[in-house]
């Protein structure tokens, strides 16, 4: 049975949001890292930004004590931060509730905590989950690259990746977010200066991918990639960002 407890202590409102759960990841859970608890209180934190996954939550495991937590800090890996408004206290064997991400799913970079062992002897450890949606920390789905990001103005009709140097890729895949748009013109232009036009237009509702455009020939080295669109009307508030993806 789940227990939730209230009480009042001198640093503020203390929240118990743990229930008994074994200590293991699932399928969905990925653990992201552990903690040995001293007694004294201490602030940590555990790198998750070189970890190949996208998380929509988190969620704090205790065993072998006691602990009190606080000052949650995420940061993600496009550089905000969420700090979830509470307090937790783990009973050995607890987890918190599920700690739910702002958004969409996050590349998250580091998370960080203050924490303290209310045992009298000894250490606890704190382990941390990300709850895993597939894909990378760029966005990327599974299998493709980021090959670039950029966000576009609907008054513009006419933007430009340019590729630091040249990358190899046999198909791209582009992706729209924050608004509505339709593109048409793309134009790839290849390292042997020869180019390619793709024979289609493309509608965008926000958050949604474009069918996958296979190169012409084999692996292809790609110098820039040139695209023309235009707004739909109601859709966004004046911007979107488009991401370009390529599979080899």
């Amino acid at each position: 049975m789940k227990r939730v407890a209230t009480l009042l202590t001198g640093a503020g409102l203390l929240l118990n949001l743990a229930l008994p759960v074994a200590l293991h990841a699932s399928d969905d859970w990925q653990l992201l890292g552990k903690r040995n608890v001293g007694r004294a209180a201490e602030t940590d934190g555990i790198d998750v930004g070189l970890r190949n996954g996208l998380y929509n939550a988190i969620r704090i495991d205790v065993n072998e004590g006691t602990v009190e937590m606080y000052n949650i800090r995420i940061k993600f890996m496009n550089g905000e931060d969420f700090s979830p408004d509470t307090r937790l206290v783990f009973k050995e064997g607890e987890r918190t509730r599920v700690i739910d991400l702002p958004g969409d799913a996050r590349g998250i970079r580091r998370i960080e905590f203050t924490y303290r062992n209310t045992e009298l002897r000894g250490q606890a450890v704190v382990s941390v989950f990300g709850r895993e949606t597939g894909g990378t920390p760029d966005g990327a789905p599974a299998g493709w690259d980021l090959v670039g990001s950029r966000e576009v103005s609907f008054q513009a009709e006419h933007d430009v990746f340019e590729m630091p140097g040249t990358k190899s890729y046999r198909s791209l895949m582009f992706q729209v977010g924050g608004g509505d748009l339709d593109m048409f013109n793309v134009k790839i232009t290849f390292a042997n200066g020869e180019t390619y036009s793709p024979d289609t237009r493309f509608h965008f509702d926000s958050n949604t991918q474009s069918r996958t455009i296979d190169l012409p020939g084999a692996l292809r080295d790609i110098r820039r990639i040139n695209f023309y669109y235009r707004s739909v009307k109601g859709g966004g508030d004046g911007h979107a960002t488009i991401k370009v993806f390529g599979r080899k």
